[in-house]
């Protein structure tokens, strides 16, 4: 396949964006940086970023990073991929929406606890796409009036998901005033499987900054803080629930049972199992 890009643009910003594309790209796709929503077509389950992101056929990916989701379309495993993006530039939104909050958005209560989500499209998130694919071929009848209608569109369609959902959350932070402490973007993300890169810019700063940020608060790493964190966590859950063991390693935020296990038993040269046994009533 010939990697292929096609745009629409709104308010000479992209608003759309169709990527067909054979992957891994060496040189890595570029996505504007604001929040985007993309739409699998064709994917081969390639493993888009080792945390369980696959480009499965039918999914949909909310990130508030742009950049983020375009290394994760093109820095991976051999395949095929096609997909429709809508960027959701800030400017943009608040020219569309004329600077007022949409129908249906509610105010953040806590920070997000993810910054990307996928899921499977719904039939009208399905149909929408559907419809917005049409629009690459029939560009000469397109005008601000008909873009910005089919922005408000999936706007509404994302804000109207079920409340307590990931997407549902992100959606709401595009539009959102509130801004949350350093400290309570990290205590809402202790047990998420969250690098510390991802982590960082959930708190606005870069990496390097970020760690020093975290040490002068803190007084340890965040890698440190964190891992010790969800041990902690961990104890507690092997005493006093009922889970299993894969299960509470993933309500720890570890990425699978066996990098639970060795974290554990390096902290506390017994395992999982053996310290459950040995703190039964």
């Amino acid at each position: 396949m010939t990697n292929k890009v096609n745009q629409i643009l709104l308010f000479e910003k992209p608003l759309f964006s169709w990527y067909k594309l054979s992957t891994p790209i060496e040189s890595g796709m570029s996505l504007p940086s604001e929040s985007c929503f993309a739409y699998i077509i064709e994917g081969e389950n390639q493993d888009l970023t080792g945390q369980g992101f696959l480009a499965e056929k039918g999914t949909v990916i909310l990130s508030l990073c742009g950049k983020t989701v375009g290394n994760f379309l093109s820095k991976k495993e051999i395949g095929n991929l096609n997909a429709i993006v809508v960027h959701f530039d800030r400017n943009t939104l608040k020219k569309v929406f004329n600077n007022e909050k949409p129908k249906f958005w509610k105010e953040l209560n806590h920070p997000l606890k993810k910054d990307t989500v996928q899921q499977d499209a719904s039939a009208l998130v399905s149909s929408y796409f559907l419809s917005v694919s049409n629009f690459f071929h029939h560009k000469n009848a397109l005008n601000e009036d008909i873009l910005s209608v089919k922005l408000i569109e999936i706007v509404l369609l994302l804000l109207q998901t079920q409340e307590s959902s990931d997407l549902n959350s992100i959606a709401r932070s595009l539009f959102s005033d509130r801004a949350f402490s350093f400290e309570e973007v990290i205590e809402a993300n202790l047990y998420e499987p969250l690098n510390l890169k991802r982590l960082a810019a959930m708190t606005n700063n870069s990496l390097a900054s970020f760690k020093r940020k975290f040490n002068s608060i803190y007084n340890n790493s965040p890698a440190n803080y964190i891992r010790q964190k969800k041990i902690e966590r961990g104890k507690k859950l092997l005493t006093n629930s009922q889970n299993s063991i894969s299960e509470i390693c993933y309500m720890c935020g570890f990425s699978n049972p066996s990098s639970f296990a060795r974290i554990f038993k390096a902290e506390h040269n017994i395992s999982p199992s053996k310290y459950r046994l040995s703190h039964k009533a």
